[in-house]
């Protein structure tokens, strides 16, 4: 345990007093009181998608009242021992579903019910045994406990010791757990374990917080969310945001089963915060959308762009992964409905994939083993909004410049029907319409643009009350960035993967690393610029391989007449020292020569180590178009 432990008295002792130093809405977990009287409305009139939803709970809860609680002293996961963890699961899944049942129609006998369950496992249970994988589940039951106790946080027959004694277990069972876990991730480096690991874990913190009103344990979870350097973070859980907009998911070329399992778990992270009043879902461009239309992209049968991934400890995926591919996971429609209905916001892919899954149930639903209780569902009965009158112009605008080649993302507006882009060389316009796509795809590719050329768009989305709405005003200016065919050394350390290609593919996290079979020759990774384009090299940019910035001092970028640099090779630049690591360092070339052929060439001891070189300069032969 490290010096940010936080002592259990002291958690217990702060209760009370941060009770009234703090205001948490209650219940705040991914239902409030407003969402829990839309429910009832909409049931009570058997409206649809509601009633659907409604009657796979009753279904479920009316075989629930007549079990006894599965409690045991030691829940065990992993490890030698037998595991018996599913019967918590099991549990979890009956205590929320009665609640949820409770809190819509009001009989009480499934609150008895669900308080019974949460009262029999925090008088029994007394601790875990087995491996790390008691992390994975303490995080997983941890936040399913912490929702379903906040809704029956106010029930007239669960008294105040039984609610006292449910929280110090939630600290000491759960919370100390989860709390470990994210600080220490068991002595490995940060990012060894799968986002899934941290998602859940920070979700089991953040409901601990709001059902114990600890804003010290809230404001944790919040922390790890924003900037812990674990694969619970956003901006590692969606790694790498592609030029169409799409995001990365951290387990994409893992499978599609754990992949889907993503989105339920940053999605119960973000509706928590939003019941407290954070944006978690608009955080950073929204960058969990861009992550969640990239797995429902996929897993509807589209393609989609992928950048190789290496983690810390060297796991390599190449690409994306087809195993479980259309996995069916509840969750969606919380996603959906927070930014289409709530926000005005076009998930298109999104939209579809809820709706593919719709209508959601939970536990019980999604087969036997502890795959179906990952998430707690029914996110169709709780989270469906009306449609949204809210019309926002395309918002977020993503550039991406290469060279003379722009693409354009940008998140849509809501029930937009299509999408106009307007350019021009002058800010404020004139504009002309340069194209006009469909609502599907918010993206678009200008091609053979001018060099250093300024260029203004603005998107219009065309919507279905025939109005239309206007994006902000960007500019850009194309530049000479150099593309050609990848050349280099062929191969990667131990076949991995790391090939010369991760030299030229826009992600500062992977790297080229090189085949050290082959050390009588230096590594090297270049570009064949193509016959007749030849060009005056005026600039290379190159940033290191995370942790290993020393390895490309006495490393050279130099140009040639020969793709194998066998003749007439001139060195362009040496780097002297140790480059800054996560950006580029820009260096100014001046030599008079045209090159067909440019490349980065390691030293022998440098194993080609770097994450992304490019190349600027002026093509000798260019016939300019626009």
């Amino acid at each position: 345990m490290t010096s940010r432990t936080i002592s259990i008295t002291a958690l217990l002792l702060s209760i009370t007093f941060l009770s009234r130093a703090f205001a948490f809405v209650h219940p705040g977990c991914l239902s409030n009181s407003h969402d829990l009287e839309r429910i009832a409305t909409r049931v009570s009139a058997s409206q649809q998608p509601w009633k659907d939803s409604w009657d796979m709970l009753v279904k479920n809860t009316d075989s629930f009242l007549d079990d006894e609680p599965q409690a045991q002293t030691t829940i065990s996961a992993g490890g030698k021992l037998s595991e018996n963890y599913i019967l918590l699961a099991r549990d979890c899944a009956k205590a929320y579903q009665c609640a949820l049942r409770y809190n819509i129609d009001g009989n009480e006998a499934f609150a008895d019910k669900a308080v019974s369950i949460l009262n029999t496992w925090s008088a029994t249970m007394n601790q875990w045994a087995g491996d790390t994988n008691v992390s994975l589940r303490a995080g997983l039951y941890g936040y399913q406990l912490a929702c379903t106790a906040e809704l029956m946080r106010d029930y007239h027959n669960w008294s105040e010791s039984d609610i006292s004694r449910f929280k110090k277990w939630l600290i000491e069972l759960f919370y100390q757990k989860n709390h470990y876990f994210l600080t220490e991730h068991h002595g490995t480096c940060t990012d060894h374990y799968w986002a899934n690991w941290d998602l859940a874990n920070i979700a089991s913190v953040m409901a601990i917080g709001v059902f114990c009103d600890n804003q010290d344990i809230f404001n944790e979870a919040l922390d790890h969310f924003y900037s812990s350097t674990g694969n619970g973070a956003v901006a590692n859980a969606v790694h790498h945001i592609h030029p169409d907009g799409l995001g990365q998911w951290q387990e994409s070329g893992r499978d599609q089963g754990h992949t889907t399992m993503g989105v339920p778990l940053m999605g119960t992270i973000c509706e928590i915060a939003w019941k407290q009043g954070y944006d978690l879902y608009g955080y950073d461009h929204s960058r969990f959308l861009a992550g969640c239309e990239y797995i429902a992209k996929y897993n509807l049968g589209h393609e989609v762009p992928f950048v190789t991934y290496i983690n810390c400890e060297y796991w390599i995926n190449t690409s994306v992964s087809p195993a479980g591919r259309g996995a069916n996971r509840p969750g969606w429609d919380m996603v959906y409905n927070h930014y289409v209905n709530r926000k005005g916001i076009a998930a298109p892919y999104t939209r579809k994939y809820a709706g593919k899954v719709r209508p959601e149930a939970g536990g019980f639903n999604y087969g036997s083993n502890s795959g179906g209780f990952d998430q707690l569902g029914f996110t169709t009965l709780t989270h469906t909004l009306d449609q949204t009158d809210i019309r926002k112009a395309p918002s977020d605008i993503i550039t991406h410049i290469t060279g003379t080649k722009l693409s354009l993302a940008w998140h849509g507006t809501a029930y937009a029907q299509s999408y106009s882009i307007l350019r021009t060389n002058a800010a404020g316009g004139p504009y002309l319409t340069i194209a006009t796509i469909g609502e599907q795809d918010t993206y678009y590719i200008d091609n053979k643009l001018k060099p250093d050329t300024n260029y203004y768009y603005v998107i219009v989305a065309e919507c279905q009350d025939g109005k239309r709405y206007l994006s902000s005003e960007i500019s850009v200016q194309a530049n000479e960035q150099l593309t050609g065919t990848v050349i280099g050394s062929p191969g990667s350390y131990k076949n991995k993967g790391a090939d010369i290609h991760l030299l030229f593919d826009d992600s500062l996290r992977n790297f080229f690393d090189a085949d050290t079979t082959a050390r009588d020759k230096p590594a090297w990774a270049g570009l064949d610029l193509g016959q007749g384009n030849e060009a005056i090299i005026t600039l290379v940019r190159y940033c290191p391989r995370p942790g290993m910035s020393q390895r490309m001092i006495g490393a050279k970028f130099q140009g040639s007449d020969s793709a194998d640099f066998s003749r007439n090779v001139v060195d362009l630049f040496t780097i002297t020292a140790p480059p800054v690591e996560g950006k580029f360092t820009d260096q100014i070339i001046n030599h008079p020569a045209a090159f067909g052929y440019v490349r980065f060439l390691s030293t022998a001891s440098g194993n080609g180590n770097a994450a992304e070189i490019q190349f600027f300069g002026h093509r000798k032969n260019v016939t300019e178009t626009h």
